[in-house]
């Protein structure tokens, strides 16, 4: 008996090898409150370039230039509606920021993963002092000098500095502050997040997604990895012909508070037997993402199925 055609289709068509895309990012802290994120994106079709000024803490984009060094499958008028994202925000709300300003031009798909990915780079800088974190020793009070101290004043900053980050993943819930106390938990490496004015590639990223069709035509594997500065992580899972999630699971080799983030990882594979459509971020979120999980899972995850066209 043969298999049914998926009921979802590719939003590209699919090399007999597999779609691949890679997305490499770096960001220089210029001076005061400025930074500049500088993204590129390849796939067989196609190179992109970003280059954006961003001010922090608001995250407002100050700056937007691009580029297309190679490929022909986007409109060329993209490179300029892409520069109506001056004035965003890169937070909440973004996505549906950036579709407004691309249109539905040829190629504006391209242009929406790159700003997409753009934008969550930009929230992973936030420059600040070297030695911020000992403002917060009052907190750590009762825990012995070592990782655990540290990582405890650390987190209470970043949930102090990045107010929004509260209670969005498993490790800055209100409930794992009792995970200090309870477990040896060390946090990445402090001076990373304290670079001088001026300095060049303080923060960077790479990702290379693949999609490919599976070889009895049962549907397609995914996989999306990411490694920066202070994540290496990723999330491979199956999606039948049905839209329903088989072998799914993630991987890591390094996270920014280990002892903690491990916790989330390991959520994954409750997505096996989940049935995928058009509303697929909520259920991405209730089971990778969102206060118990990691939103860097999430965001894995979501670039697999965003791939796709899915039913209504």
């Amino acid at each position: 008996m043969e298999n049914s055609p998926p009921v979802y289709t590719p939003c590209l068509p699919l090399p007999s090898h597999g779609y691949i895309r890679t997305f490499e990012a770096e960001i220089d802290y210029l001076k005061d409150t400025t930074l500049r994120i500088r993204g590129v994106q390849t796939d067989y079709q196609h190179t992109l370039e970003y280059d954006w000024l961003v001010r922090f803490p608001d995250y407002t984009i100050l700056r937007v230039a691009a580029r297309q060094p190679a490929g022909e499958v986007a409109s060329p008028q993209l490179l300029s509606r892409c520069t109506a994202l001056q004035g965003a925000q890169t937070g909440q709300g973004f996505t549906r920021a950036a579709r407004a300003a691309l249109g539905e031009l040829p190629g504006h798909r391209h242009h929406l993963a790159l700003a997409i990915d753009m934008a969550r780079v930009s929230l992973q800088a936030f420059p600040v002092p070297k030695g911020d974190h000992e403002r917060f020793a009052a907190a750590a009070t009762g825990l012995a000098p070592g990782p655990s101290r540290v990582a405890r004043m650390a987190w209470e900053r970043d949930r102090v500095e990045w107010s929004g980050i509260c209670n969005s993943c498993y490790a800055y819930r209100d409930e794992s502050v009792a995970l200090f106390a309870q477990r040896p938990v060390s946090c990445f490496n402090l001076d990373l997040a304290s670079p001088e004015p001026g300095q060049h590639r303080f923060f960077w990223r790479t990702k290379r997604l693949r999609i490919a069709e599976r070889e009895d035509g049962s549907g397609f594997s995914c996989r999306n990895d990411m490694n920066d500065t202070f994540h290496q992580l990723g999330v491979s899972f199956d999606i039948e012909a049905d839209g329903t999630i088989g072998a799914a699971t993630s991987h890591w080799q390094r996270l920014p508070y280990e002892g903690i983030c491990e916790d989330a990882q390991t959520r994954a594979p409750g997505l096996i037997g989940k049935k995928l459509d058009k509303g697929y971020a909520r259920l991405l979120a209730a089971h990778v993402g969102g206060r118990s999980g990691c939103s860097h899972l999430f965001d894995l995850s979501v670039d697999c199925v965003r791939f796709f066209e899915w039913p209504d």
